[in-house]
């Protein structure tokens, strides 16, 4: 009877748990944060296309400019995350693999920064560019 009524507390417990995680699973796929940002009409993408800079601002949150857009570079000794403001390459971040360490570029006023990871006497040189706005990774490796 023990073992019975063990039995069914356990399918009890198993069913409640997987209608909790089946709840959180349905809250995370709806918009916990709030309203999303609609996207703009045909009209108003023409408007803001037509409107010169000595119009007022859109009354929609939104803007057609892009965020510039960020490349991620992987090497063996770790990776790179850089984007680029104008012509210019921003180091967004460096994080070092497991056993390497990051020695980033000393010359912040160079446009065309360099990250380097360093492991003992190996070290991976990223050598960062912007080409058609886009962040360019040369990879150069020193035993």
């Amino acid at each position: 009877m023990r073992l019975t009524t063990g039995f069914v507390l356990w399918l009890v417990a198993a069913a409640a748990a997987t209608a909790v995680g089946l709840a959180a699973v349905a809250a995370i796929g709806t918009d916990i944060f709030g309203a999303g940002q609609d996207p703009l009409s045909q009209s108003e993408v023409d408007e803001l296309l037509t409107s010169g800079p000595t119009s007022p601002p859109p009354t929609t949150s939104s803007t057609t400019r892009p965020p510039p857009e960020e490349k991620t570079t992987v090497t063996e000794g770790g990776t790179v995350i850089a984007r680029c403001d104008g012509a210019l390459v921003r180091v967004v971040s460096a994080s070092p693999a497991q056993g390497y360490q990051v020695d980033p570029d000393d010359d912040e006023a160079d446009d065309h920064p360099s990250v380097t990871f360093q492991s003992g006497e190996r070290e991976i040189e990223v050598r960062l560019r912007c080409v058609n706005g886009v962040p360019n990774a040369e990879i150069r490796y020193d035993d």
